[in-house]
């Protein structure tokens, strides 16, 4: 269960799955992970040979002699009235850069690294995002709070006020005190400002975390008594740490810091290289393939370096310094790391005891107020009693409702540092490689999602293909998010709707897939224009989409036609 459900607040649930869903830094750090699975890739195929198929035609003359342009026939217009001879060439040629000293295992290696450092750091990006967001709507719900507090303690400063007015035609009470009533309430109203202000500001705040404008953003009016006070298990908080992803961010740094000190070592010693080339050379096209032409050759190329002005040799400090660098770095996460969690348990101790006193303060302000406004109206305490009486309780009040917020927060901070709610997904590797494919899927979650085949054999009408295609590709754990904000935000259009992911790209390590992301496709619409309203809909929100069909993309009525009872990622 993600964190943020332990607050029981269902709108906070789905702002969540939104952002998830919709936020560019989210995308941003997705495709850092396709860039640097690609990077990943091509050092892993420097360890292999390298074939190509040269085709060469040469045009050479006697030594001394200028060649003029060549007619068809072979033989060129030259000055000394002497013949140039052109030859052609077709072959096969493999190049292997023999890796016995290490180096393209370590370059392989490194960029390995490097791909689980982006993995890490999108992970570390949903942390944030989601802790930034929960904490913008704990801090919009307390201003609903102290909004309603503001408006409440108005209206019974008017109506003091009105006890007051009588009390002057009797005189009871003076002019004075009617006006430093009137100063109180104004007092009251100026705060009323502020304090909507600093609502608009919190919704500014959460609308772009979720990637779309303030005036789109239509939340509830309820405060924090909506939110429940979450259960934290008792426990080593020593022991989540390598869990954050900062953390394993800096792991990742390391472990690529070394691999490039095993790269810039290998570099210092002298390469191997071995070709090889086999074809056919002629002097005329029609004497290609004949046996007669047939030529080969192999080539083992040694080169060992007497000076290059220290080059190699500050490139392996540069790369130890980085390595020492990164140790560093990686102590400094991880005590960064024990600091967090430390601070964020004891706000949430403090804070308890803060609110409890707080409560208390405010009863018994409250319970003196409305003391001196029965005393006050007979007559039996002045009203610079009542004055400061009615100015402590609104303070206090509005400070426990600060502290209210900051309790929140300090949970909210708590689950932040303690990893942030992720899932427990294999940490970078210590060695080997990351590898990548594209036809194999990897089972999603379909919790509450029935699975159900949307396409059936050839039995599929093309009136029922069209599908609109959502911008931007999602990673394997914001997919579930996906759907239910669709569902959340779009009921009517999401009746009878299916969400079907196509896998674009994986990285797999050890037993099996451990990340994977998709273009996600709305289907089961009905005609063009169906499809064509959803996505203007979606685009009025800001979500980019498009519509397309099996005339225009094969490979989607391909996709579905394959899928079967048991085996589709599609939900309902």
């Amino acid at each position: 269960m993600d964190w943020w459900s332990d607050f029981g607040n269902r709108e906070l649930q789905g702002l969540i799955d939104r952002a998830l869903s919709n936020n560019p830094d989210i995308r941003i750090a997705l495709n850092r992970i396709v860039q640097a699975k690609a990077r990943a890739e091509q050092a892993a195929a420097g360890k292999y040979p390298g074939l190509s198929a040269p085709l060469v035609i040469a045009q050479q003359s006697p030594g001394g002699v200028t060649v003029g342009t060549a007619p068809a026939g072979g033989v060129s217009n030259v000055s000394s009235n002497r013949t140039s001879q052109r030859t052609y060439q077709a072959s096969i040629r493999a190049d292997w850069r023999l890796d016995i000293w290490g180096e393209q295992s370590a370059l392989a290696e490194s960029a390995n690294f490097q791909l689980w450092r982006a993995v890490h750091e999108r992970e570390n990006v949903q942390r944030n995002l989601t802790a930034s967001l929960a904490t913008h709507y704990v801090e919009f719900l307390s201003l609903n709070d102290r909004l309603r507090i503001a408006v409440e303690t108005e209206e019974v400063l008017s109506a003091t006020l009105a006890t007051i007015e009588k009390r002057v035609k009797a005189g009871d009470a003076t002019l004075s005190e009617l006006e430093q009533q009137r100063a109180a309430i104004f007092a009251i109203r100026a705060t009323i400002p502020t304090l909507e202000q600093q609502k608009l500001d919190a919704i500014g705040a959460m609308a772009f975390l979720l990637g779309t404008v303030p005036g789109k953003l239509k939340l509830s009016n309820d405060g924090l008594d909506s939110l429940t006070i979450p259960s934290v298990a008792p426990g080593l908080p020593s022991a989540l740490l390598l869990r954050r992803p900062d953390v394993r961010v800096a792991e990742a740094q390391l472990l690529a810091a070394n691999a490039d000190v095993n790269v810039a070592r290998a570099r210092i010693l002298p390469p191997m290289d071995l070709s090889a080339q086999i074809g056919y050379s002629g002097i005329a096209l029609s004497q290609l393939f004949q046996p007669q032409t047939l030529f080969w050759n192999v080539v083992d190329n040694l080169v060992v370096s007497i000076f290059d002005g220290g080059r190699k040799r500050n490139e392996q400090l540069f790369s130890q310094a980085v390595r020492e660098e990164m140790v560093e770095s990686y102590a400094r996460t991880v005590y960064q790391a024990m600091k967090e969690v430390e601070s964020a348990l004891t706000s949430v101790r403090l804070a308890e005891r803060r609110l409890t006193a707080q409560w208390e303060a405010s009863k018994a302000a409250r319970r003196a107020w409305d003391i001196n406004i029965r005393v006050y109206a007979v007559g039996g305490t002045d009203y610079l009693s009542l004055l400061e009486t009615q100015r402590s309780y609104h303070r206090y009040l509005d400070d426990y409702q600060r502290i209210r917020m900051e309790f929140f927060r300090g949970y909210i901070s708590l689950f932040q540092a303690l990893g942030g709610g992720l899932k427990a997904e294999r940490r970078a590797p210590a060695g080997g490689e990351a590898t990548a494919g594209s036809t194999r899927r990897l089972p999603l979650s379909t919790e509450a999602m029935p699975v159900i085949p949307v396409y059936e054999g050839s039995q599929a009408s093309a009136d029922t293909l069209w599908q609109v295609e959502l911008a931007g590709l999602y990673h394997h754990s914001t997919i579930d998010a996906t759907w239910r904000d669709l569902h959340n935000r779009y009921p009517f259009y999401m009746e009878g709707r299916s969400l079907q992911p196509q896998i674009k790209g994986r990285i797999e390590e050890g037993d099996g897939v451990q990340q994977s992301w998709y273009q996600l496709y709305i289907a089961n619409f009905n005609s063009q224009a169906e499809a064509e309203e959803y996505c203007l809909t979606l685009k009025a929100d800001q979500q980019r989409c498009r519509v397309v069909s099996p005339e225009t993309d094969a490979t989607l009525l391909d996709n579905a036609h394959s899928r079967r009872p048991g085996t589709s990622s599609s939900f309902h």
